[in-house]
């Protein structure tokens, strides 16, 4: 349009591809052949078709178990960000917030006192400890789509506790002299507890495997942890909503 100079000019062509019903976002290549009367076909050069990876923002919930702590419950609420729509192989960053709470291992002390007058008994203390944790969960994960209903994944866990909570419960007995099956003659309950905030940082492998629509819409999935630190390796069961 408003050219003069016919010879002057490049010829370009615009033309639209359907695309397949399954359609993926990955890079592109296609070229046309242009015919000219019955002349053998002008083969224009290669055009890559590329595209806007986008953001996908993901809501998620669900349960932790750790089989080897006592008494565990452990609940969490986060979310997920990964590139939207991902095909095959993509990176997922996410940032959970954990409520868990659990009982340490009861310790009992057996040991014999001593009065400077000289009288001799037998005491035994047990403490029972538990925790009340607010913990932070930052994974962070290659995840690879197997087809459009389930996906794989494996990566590193950073764990820190935003706020600790230890609850101990003391017991003291003391038994009339140090014979085994004496009667008690005292017994003493103390109730203390304390607070530390960001501490108990610890770091594991994650691997994981979701059923569901893999790529947006929801999903259920499980996920086990491998923590660098005993009677923390845990299961992970949740349901999780792509954007």
């Amino acid at each position: 349009k408003n050219v003069k100079d016919y010879d002057s000019t490049k010829g370009f062509v615009k033309y639209k591809i359907k695309f397949a019903k399954d359609f993926h976002k990955k890079k592109t290549k296609s070229r046309t052949a242009i015919i000219f009367d019955k002349n053998e076909p002008i083969i224009t050069n290669y055009s890559t078709t590329r595209f806007l990876p986008g953001i996908s923002i993901g809501a998620k919930v669900g349960y932790n178990s750790f089989s080897d702590l006592n008494n565990s419950e452990s609940y969490f609420i986060g979310t997920t960000l990964s590139p939207y729509k991902s095909y095959r192989w993509y990176w997922q960053v996410e940032l959970m917030n954990n409520f868990h709470n659990y009982d340490g291992n009861m310790t009992v002390v057996d040991e014999i006192v001593d009065f400077p007058a000289g009288n001799r008994f037998r005491q035994v203390t047990t403490t029972n400890t538990s925790f009340e944790n607010i913990d932070w969960d930052i994974p962070m994960l290659l995840r690879y789509n197997v087809n459009n209903y389930i996906g794989l994944g494996a990566g590193l866990q950073n764990t820190i506790s935003v706020s600790q909570k230890s609850n101990n419960a003391v017991l003291i007995e003391q038994f009339e002299g140090v014979q085994p099956g004496a009667p008690i003659f005292n017994t003493i309950e103390e109730n203390n507890s304390a607070t530390d905030s960001f501490t108990n940082l610890r770091t594991g492998l994650l691997f994981d495997a979701t059923v569901g629509f893999a790529r947006i819409g929801p999903s259920l999935g499980a996920r086990y942890i491998m923590n660098f630190e005993d009677n923390f390796n845990y299961w992970q069961f949740y349901a999780i909503w792509k954007f």
